[in-house]
């Protein structure tokens, strides 16, 4: 048990770095576009977001989907299936990168006005995600090598690649911002060049003596089948990544609704805080993955409970400290983004105060929707992501704010998580009911 404690934190520990640093390429662009431009190129800039984060939710649905069937394979000592899944994960994101670039760059206006974007916000939010959108495919390549480099055994060297990309960003957000002077442009230009670097970075592992998964001819041909694994497999993170740009786009638009500008900059803040503790959540999840998915492909069942266990422990015991943290920074937080006085400042600390319960149960939320796609059973993971994308939030964001204004708005997160929460609940609990009627494997991670 004690090995397997320490299995669980080489996977998880550098899993959690590497995805906070990973969702923190729009919070640091987001710091200076604050200080630079102030609330308007905040609030135009978190208009992009959710067609930004959903272009790069395809690079998750394919790197994660491949990296799982990977891992699987692994644990089941078919080495030549491992190849074939890692040549049709990389094909797979190059076709999605140019199909995606190709149908989303000539509409981008209309998109954006879709997303909420005014005559006074369009241009900043306009040139923000051309920049952004035409440099989808580094993005996307950049999240493949993250997630397959993990489950190939390196967690530690994905934790750093990304590292690496993040330092890259911050360095050249101060060039570009503030020494350049190109505002939010220059935001977005920083952001694609050190998602590039990433890249290459990650191209050189996949040439070098530390992996046996190559580039090949087998990128150039497509195996439909294999394809459709790596979809499948890779839905849950999907509808994860939905699930965040479902809460963006409802808040921006509730936020716009009730609040105004000074409403959606103030939300722009609290999404932030909200998309830092939700990528940690995240990271503990997918630390958890290779694991549960290594000793599923395996067939050692008692292990792969036990890891789904341990991050279920984890992550609520995060999701309390995060809560505090914030309980006892609401004041602080704000400035960091260039919100010092006004209304503005004042709605993003009262939201950070109403917002901050919902990382009691993130986390826990989390860590089930990924364990039950390693495992794979993906009707229970997908039932948790994209019940929160369909059901519980846009029953709580169109709710709430009708009785209790902004106030709603900030409270729809933590009262749809009690509502995932129950789901999850009657998946334990009914697991543990029919147990009696048949013997199961696992309880209560599955």
């Amino acid at each position: 048990m004690k090995s397997d404690l320490r299995l669980f934190w080489k996977y998880v520990a550098p899993s959690v770095f590497g995805a906070v640093i990973g969702g923190s390429f729009a919070i640091v662009d987001a710091i200076f576009i604050g200080l630079a431009g102030g609330e308007n190129a905040l609030a135009a800039t978190a208009v992009t977001w959710p067609l930004v984060m959903f272009l790069q939710a395809f690079g998750f649905l394919v790197g994660s989907g491949g990296a799982v069937l990977i891992a699987q394979n692994r644990g089941s000592n078919l080495p030549e299936r491992e190849r074939l899944f890692f040549a049709q994960t990389v094909f797979l994101a190059l076709a999605w990168s140019i199909f995606l670039t190709v149908v989303t760059f000539p509409f981008l206006q209309t998109i954006l006005t879709a997303l909420g974007a005014t005559q006074e916000l369009m241009p900043i939010s306009l040139r923000y995600s051309q920049i952004l959108t035409g440099g989808v495919i580094f993005s996307i390549f950049m999240s493949l090598c993250l997630e397959v480099i993990r489950n190939d055994g390196h967690p530690t060297l994905s934790m750093l690649l990304m590292i690496t990309g993040l330092i890259s960003n911050i360095i050249l957000d101060w060039v570009f911002v503030f020494h350049l002077q190109f505002g939010a442009v220059g935001a977005a230009i920083a952001t694609v060049i050190s998602q590039a670097g990433a890249c290459i970075l990650g191209c050189i592992y996949f040439c070098s003596p530390l992996t046996k998964l190559r580039f090949s001819i087998g990128i150039l041909k497509p195996k439909l089948h294999l394809i459709g694994n790596i979809i499948i497999t890779g839905l849950p993170i999907f509808g994860n990544m939905l699930s965040i740009i479902a809460m963006l786009y409802m808040h921006n638009a509730q936020s716009l609704r009730y609040g105004g500008i000074d409403g959606l900059a103030a939300y722009t803040v609290i999404s932030s805080l909200e998309a830092l503790g939700s990528m940690f959540m995240t990271g503990i999840a997918g630390g958890v993955q290779p694991l549960s998915a290594s000793m599923y492909g395996a067939g050692k069942y008692k292990r792969q409970n036990r890891f789904g266990n341990y991050g279920y422990k984890f992550a609520f015991i995060s999701g309390i400290i995060l809560m505090l943290l914030s309980f006892a920074m609401y004041k602080i937080i704000p400035g960091w983004m260039g919100l010092e006085t006004g209304n503005a400042l004042e709605l993003a600390q009262h939201g950070i105060l109403l917002s901050a319960p919902a990382f009691l149960l993130l986390g826990v939320i989390r860590v089930a929707a990924f364990y039950y796609q390693s495992t794979g059973n993906i009707v229970k993971s997908s039932c948790l992501i994209y019940g929160d994308s369909f059901i519980a939030l846009p029953l709580c964001i169109f709710t709430l704010p009708v009785w209790f204004g902004m106030n709603g708005v900030w409270l729809a997160m933590p009262v749809s998580r009690i509502i995932l929460m129950a789901m999850l609940l009657y998946f334990w609990f009914g697991s543990r009911n029919a147990s009696r009627k048949k013997p199961r494997r696992h309880y209560p991670a599955t």
